[in-house]
């Protein structure tokens, strides 16, 4: 009988080498204390990571999955840590511009929070991950005032989402640069990883990013992730809240007020942040038109994508193209 059971990885907060190690061991790959190779039947895993001070670590992974599986973060009471976890799925090109499963965004959460994160079957997903006691963080910046050391030093489970947004996209796009780089890979990712925790701190102080409001119970937070990520799969489809809300079993009025008090949005403005987030990341990184750009992702119009990029940017995606391809000259 075939196994459908997802296979389950499960994170080691405090020492996570010694989780890399005994992944190596369990599915016949290799971990030389820097880099971890798996390459099985279930996924190809190639993923990079350091240790710095006493408890601080940057890694940066690829994992291409061919059976669904599961990382899963269940609470670590004895010692406080923090987590951020940045993701980005698929690619940019012409030619390769699927994606199948969108885990773009920035998760930040604590070593109290249960987190269970899905790899589903036939996705490719990149993540940087930076991990560190509190007592690490507190050594970097004394600064007692400002809102992320207080989110930060709260205990209590919490989970916070924030949009990939184009600065820290540009760090975590250097890190990925640099990882065959094996000369100067460890030095560039802590000072990327330091690079974004100053601007995540820069962001909250300016409400950019809100503390959330309330603990969530971790299988709504799941329900949530799932929900993100596959709303955010295809542009041009907008969600119908009356068939997201009937698959997970709530009702529209829950599904809007769970889905608020993790993203801070509703539904369908979330969705249209993220579909000019998107675009953005399109005009930036490929060389597809504009007129291309806002076909794929489901714009009536170029005008339309226009109009709607310059009111929440400040500025056309043709001053973008123009400005990228004066950088560039």
């Amino acid at each position: 009988m075939e196994n459908t059971e997802p296979y389950k990885l499960y994170a080691n907060v405090e020492e996570p080498h010694k989780a890399f190690k005994k992944l190596a061991e369990e599915q016949n790959g290799s971990w030389n204390g820097e880099e971890l190779q798996v390459h099985n039947d279930l996924f190809d895993l190639n993923l990079i990571s350091y240790h710095y001070m006493d408890g601080l670590y940057v890694e940066f992974s690829n994992m291409a999955t061919r059976e669904p599986t599961y990382l899963i973060h269940e609470p670590h009471g004895d010692k406080h840590f923090i987590i951020i976890r940045i993701g980005f799925t698929g690619s940019y090109g012409k030619n390769q511009n699927t994606r199948k499963f969108n885990h773009d965004g920035i998760f930040i959460y604590n070593s109290n929070q249960q987190l269970d994160i899905e790899y589903p079957v036939q996705s490719n997903n990149h993540w940087m991950i930076i991990r560190f006691p509190i007592t690490d963080y507190q050594k970097i910046d004394r600064d007692p005032s400002f809102k992320l050391k207080k989110l930060f030093e709260d205990k209590s489970p919490w989970f916070q989402y924030y949009s990939l947004d184009p600065e820290i996209e540009s760090y975590v796009k250097e890190v990925h640069t640099i990882s065959e780089n094996i000369s100067r890979r460890r030095m560039v990712f802590f000072s990327r990883a330091i690079d974004i925790l100053a601007a995540l701190k820069d962001k909250m102080e300016t409400d950019e990013i809100h503390v959330p409001k309330a603990n969530i119970h971790p299988e709504d937070l799941k329900s949530m992730l799932l929900i993100k990520d596959q709303m955010l799969f295809d542009f041009t489809v907008l969600p119908n809240l009356d068939d997201i809300s009937k698959e997970h079993g709530m009702s529209i009025s829950k599904l809007n007020r769970l889905f608020k008090s993790v993203y801070k949005l509703p539904v369908l403005q979330f969705f249209n942040q993220h579909k000019l987030e998107e675009a953005h990341r399109h005009i930036k990184y490929s060389d597809k038109s504009l007129t291309e750009i806002a076909f794929d992702l489901g714009f009536s119009n170029l005008g339309h994508m226009s109009r709607s990029f310059k009111s929440y940017f400040g500025y056309s995606p043709s001053y973008l193209r123009s400005s990228l391809q004066q950088q560039s000259a």
